[in-house]
């Protein structure tokens, strides 16, 4: 992966390369927005490495601002176009990690926050093979007309949001918690009380138990 735009915190020299957590940052933010959770959750979640890419578009407001995809409108075709426009770069850099720290899908797990969290939410069912799991905070599941029957793989997932977002009202993780349930994922979800666009502590703590679960810590 020498052509990777991100940050990447390994575990100790003394620990071998057991699994992998990969942060998907929201519109706007880049590389650094996620990885201090990397750091926060390393002594605790030993052999797994944390990887924080920059997403594969700048915004034109600043050089250090990124996006999956534009959000200059947020009609749902142009969402769609973006998502499907993304999918390509996304599924690129889930398949060089794997080659670069020999992993396979089931190790990998994922942490994705607002357009991040979209992302995952939309792209992973999609892969042949299921990750590990998904944490996505203050996102929303994008539905389209070809969504149920592009289903490939089925893994846990766990949603948080603030019930106070301002920017994706928090309605939205309920009914993609509906949704995934109907389509059999394991999945749950919190809203949290005064809480707007963003992640606190608790939420770190409902994310890192998720993590422990599904590697046996």
């Amino acid at each position: 992966m020498n052509d990777f735009n991100g940050q990447i915190v390994y575990p100790e020299k003394r620990d071998s390369i057991k699994n992998a957590l990969i942060f998907l940052h929201g519109y706007g933010a880049n590389a650094d927005d996620l990885i201090n959770i990397g750091l926060k959750w390393k002594d605790k979640l030993r052999n797994t490495i944390f990887i924080s890419p920059n997403a594969p578009f700048k915004c034109d407001w600043s050089d250090g601002a990124f996006q999956w995809f534009d959000l200059t409108s947020i009609a749902p075709d142009k969402i769609s176009e973006g998502l499907i426009k993304a999918g390509p770069f996304f599924n690129e850099l889930v398949d060089k990690i794997k080659i670069k720290f020999a992993l396979n899908d089931s190790q990998i797990l994922f942490f994705g926050f607002s357009q991040g969290a979209m992302m995952g939410l939309y792209h992973l069912c999609k892969r042949k093979n299921p990750c590990a799991g998904l944490l996505a905070y203050s996102g929303l599941l994008f539905l389209d007309n070809d969504f149920d029957s592009s289903i490939s793989s089925k893994f846990p997932i766990r949603l948080y949001h603030g019930k106070n977002d301002e920017v994706i009202d928090s309605d939205n993780s309920v009914k993609s918690y509906e949704k995934l349930k109907s389509l059999g994922f394991v999945v749950d979800y919190r809203i949290q009380e005064n809480l707007g666009h963003g992640i606190d502590n608790e939420g770190l703590e409902f994310g890192e138990n998720f993590i422990q679960k599904i590697l046996g810590i």
